[in-house]
């Protein structure tokens, strides 16, 4: 072996035994069938977020109806927020263009590093043949402050509105985040500047913003990842009395087949919700009124039957 060669490899493993990221060594990702490149300052991606990523574009190839109109030449139109790496909007549009050909992707983040890391990884796995030569013309990535009131993204309207937002409460970040993370990721990818109200409101801070930005934006959906079922129980409840979203589900970890797999209805404050999968909760889905009624033909009958006697018992 070269002595250049060993040179580099033992200031890998230096790098590594200090606690490097893989992903930085490495310099990218696996995402579905994506290479995302990774550099520092930037969220690395994560498996439990692909997971729910590849479940929303499954509902919404077998639901079309709920997102757009009858018309094939109406355009499919989806907003991520807080896109770090642009991995969230790359693997939706791998995964959707060849079903909805007027498809238009936006991903917004703070960051000018992530905002040119997504660009870069755009380009990235267009030469290496894993997206079409025709993804640049139909997905953008612009910065833009998400809490802000400012920013012409957010005139425009939305049929899928996604966000991976900054949701680790600070003393999580303390406690429970490894080494690696503290010392090499971003903490704005991941506590929410905010100095207001409890611990736990603080890591829920940027969720009713989203929240309300979907709504103005006449979303047809939103999906919004969360670190557990008890975020995720908060984040249905901060969705209060609206009338916007008619349908509400949450989506655990350990689901391969989310159209067939196991659910269970709960009740969460006001709303009735469908709880899909087991394990650790990764997302909060809200679906606006058209899509109540094929949400719950997605159910088993007996699922469905459950359903309704619970909010029988309620009424």
């Amino acid at each position: 072996m070269p002595e250049s060669v060993k040179k580099q490899l033992r200031r890998l493993c230096l790098d590594r035994s200090k606690g490097t990221p893989l992903q930085y060594i490495l310099g990218d990702q696996p995402f579905g069938d994506l290479s995302i490149v990774c550099r520092k300052h930037v969220l690395i991606p994560r498996p439990e977020t692909e997971t729910w990523v590849t479940h929303l574009a499954t509902h919404v190839r077998h639901n079309s109806n709920l997102v757009r109109g009858t018309a094939s030449s109406e355009p499919l139109r989806v907003l991520d927020l807080c896109t770090g790496t642009g991995c969230i909007p790359l693997l939706l549009f791998s995964l959707l263009h060849r079903q909805f050909r007027a498809l238009r992707i936006c991903g917004v983040d703070i960051s000018p590093t992530a905002v040119h890391l997504a660009r870069r990884n755009l380009l990235h796995n267009s030469r290496e043949g894993l997206l079409p030569a025709s993804a640049s013309s139909h997905i953008d990535f612009v910065q833009g402050d998400v809490l802000s009131k400012e920013g012409l993204w957010k005139e425009a309207e939305y049929d899928v509105v996604v966000s991976n937002p900054p949701y680790v409460s600070p003393a999580h970040y303390a406690r429970t985040t490894t080494r690696s993370v503290r010392n090499y990721e971003p903490k704005l990818a991941l506590v929410p500047e905010c100095s207001d109200g409890s611990d736990e409101l603080v890591g829920d801070a940027f969720y009713p913003r989203v929240v309300s930005l979907a709504q103005n934006m006449k979303a047809k959906i939103l999906v919004m990842e969360v670190g557990s079922v008890q975020q995720a129980r908060r984040v249905v409840e901060m969705v209060g009395m609206s009338r916007a979203w008619e349908g509400i589900e949450i989506w655990k970890d350990g689901v391969s087949d989310i159209l067939h797999c196991h659910a269970t209805a709960d009740q969460i404050g006001e709303h009735s919700v469908i709880v899909r999968g087991s394990g650790v909760g990764r997302a909060v889905v809200l679906w606006a009124d058209a899509g109540v009624s094929t949400l719950r033909k997605s159910l088993s009958l007996s699922q469905a039957s459950q359903h309704e006697s619970m909010m029988a018992s309620r009424r």
